[in-house]
């Protein structure tokens, strides 16, 4: 409530308490009254006598100009006062209005030499980061490596003397790039934000390199919330995610940069991404896609060569690794696949000069090694395969390929007990392959060792029941024993699985000669010859067990 309020109130409550008091005290007031007869005179005399009617008016309105003279004299005095206090407020203001005033000025003092100070330190950090950039060019050329803006899978990984290096270059690029995010002032032109995230595009691609993933998808990530319409930046964050594993983020990365653009390289990644995926027919689309873009193209070339060849349409893969080599001479990757085509068509000798040029080339790739490994071993060149074997597990001592096909190797020159011990390295690093339990079952049966042979067997057969060979290897160990009944079960088991394979005939017919039923064991014996005839060699000693 207000002031004027309360005073109100107050006069309120006087006159009730004024009134409650006459009320009481009534009975002692009434005698000192006038008696009633003189105020009904008093009351005759002003209206008939002074007839109040005529002058009532007129001084009613002396009385109102003599309260509004005197509300107006109160007014004036109060105005007065409220004139010198506005006054005094004027001065007040004006002074505080200049203390503002020379505020701003050191304001805009302290603004201009921060400004200063700012570009001052910008400069510094420009020639900085121009340096560091300059000595990690030098890096890169030291190390017979350079770096385009668009990521390249197989592109080779600095040495293990250049990473330290490396990495003492970028984390200082980091830092740098760090403050500088902190300092650089806002309105950037276009040109700017584009300078802006090829850099970081750059420090992205060379964490690629140092197999530094996490750090290069953030790096990436920032380039494309600067510039959103790089598609540059979302193919190599897509190659990133794909290396990760993450296939469907990938294939979103893909698909924002061909609506940007239709990009080659954004639809080769498309397609090795579908591969990974299973889906090989829509990633030929995408290769097939990429050449239609840049019919110039080798890397898109290589690609569905290889597709072509999983397929086994060896003769689309030859040529496309042709058209390959024709525009990228150089391309390592080219010369191997075209390699391993035409090993499987048969064509040892040249696969051979092809897989030679591919080593050459890229001898820090070991899958150019390993390919020429296994056509060594099927020409026979058993040393030169295990030297290619030898260098492929030096190089990568996890891939169990190598440690499979060099233990093939050692079984064919009779190193029983060395193949046992690859075949072994291959389980330890794949120990639901049965293949590999396989290998070393026969390879421990040559050794002689049928019972631990079995066991290998019996493991192959868990991983792959439908494995007829291995019934038909794990029957030779039964005979091998003198367990000749499961020998012919197992064998028995292995033709009804596949019909069409000789050594089962061949073994179940030792097992049935060993019995002495010479008629079966001799059917079988010739069924197998019929089936393989080079398995005749072996059956000339065991005619001789019938004695009729």
């Amino acid at each position: 409530m207000g002031k004027g309020a309360w005073i109100l109130l107050a006069i309120l409550i006087i006159v009730a308490i004024l009134i409650a008091l006459a009320a009481y005290f009534w009975p002692v007031i009434a005698p000192w009254m006038p008696h009633p007869l003189l105020l009904k005179a008093w009351v005759h005399y002003l209206t008939v006598d002074l007839d109040i009617g005529r002058w009532g008016p007129i001084a009613v309105m002396l009385l109102v100009a003599i309260i509004e003279l005197i509300w107006a004299l109160n007014l004036g005095r109060r105005s007065s006062a409220v004139e010198r206090q506005l006054s005094r407020l004027d001065r007040l203001h004006a002074r505080e209005i200049e203390v503002l005033n020379q505020e701003i000025a050191l304001l805009k003092d302290e603004r201009r030499a921060l400004r200063s100070e700012l570009e001052l330190r910008e400069g510094l950090i420009r020639e900085e980061k121009t340096r560091l950039w300059a000595k990690f060019e030098e890096l890169q050329r030291a190390s017979g490596l350079s770096m385009g803006k668009l990521l390249t899978l197989d592109a080779p990984r600095p040495s293990p003397e250049a990473r330290s290096e490396w990495r003492q270059s970028i984390s200082q690029l980091e830092r740098i790039e760090m403050v500088s995010s902190v300092t650089r002032r806002r309105g950037q032109s276009a040109l700017q934000l584009q300078q802006h995230a090829d850099e970081l595009v750059r420090l992205g691609n060379a964490c690629f390199r140092l197999e530094q993933y996490e750090r290069a998808l953030t790096h990436y990530s920032a380039a494309i919330s600067l510039v959103p319409n790089d598609p540059e930046a979302l193919i190599n964050h897509a190659v990133v995610n794909h290396v990760l594993g993450r296939h469907q983020a990938a294939l979103q990365d893909l698909d924002a940069a061909l609506k940007l653009e239709e990009h080659p390289w954004a639809y080769l990644y498309r397609g090795l991404v579908r591969e990974a995926l299973g889906e090989d027919k829509r990633a030929m689309e995408d290769y097939s896609r990429a050449l239609r873009l840049d019919p110039e193209f080798a890397e898109a070339y290589y690609r569905r060569g290889l597709l072509y060849a999983k397929s086994g349409e060896y003769d689309k893969a030859i040529q496309d690794q042709n058209q390959a080599l024709v525009f990228n001479p150089e391309h390592a990757g080219a010369y191997t696949a075209r390699g391993v085509a035409r090993a499987a068509q048969g064509d040892s000798q040249w696969a051979l000069n092809d897989l030679d040029k591919g080593c050459m080339l890229a001898p820090e790739r070991y899958e150019g090694f390993y390919q020429r490994g296994l056509v060594r071993y099927q020409l026979e060149m058993y040393d030169e395969a295990l030297a290619d074997l030898s260098y492929v597990i030096e190089m990568d001592p996890l891939f169990a390929p190598a440690f499979m096909a060099r233990g093939d190797v050692y079984m064919a020159k009779g190193e029983h007990w060395q193949a046992i011990a690859d075949y072994g390295q291959a389980i330890e690093l794949d120990p639901k392959n049965a293949e590999a339990y396989y290998a070393r079952g026969v390879a421990r049966a040559a050794a002689r060792e049928y019972r631990r042979a079995i066991e290998d067997l019996d493991q192959a057969l868990e991983l792959d029941p439908g494995m007829a060979i291995a019934l038909a290897e794990r029957g030779a160990a039964h005979e091998k024993l003198g367990e000749y009944e499961q020998a012919i079960q197992d064998l028995d088991r292995a033709i009804a699985l596949d019909p069409n394979l000789a050594i089962a005939y061949y073994n179940r017919g030792l097992a049935y000669g060993s019995k002495g039923e010479y008629d079966r064991a001799s059917r079988d014996l010739n069924k197998a010859v019929e089936l393989d005839p080079s398995l005749g060699n072996r059956q000339q000693g065991i005619t001789d067990l019938n004695p009729s």
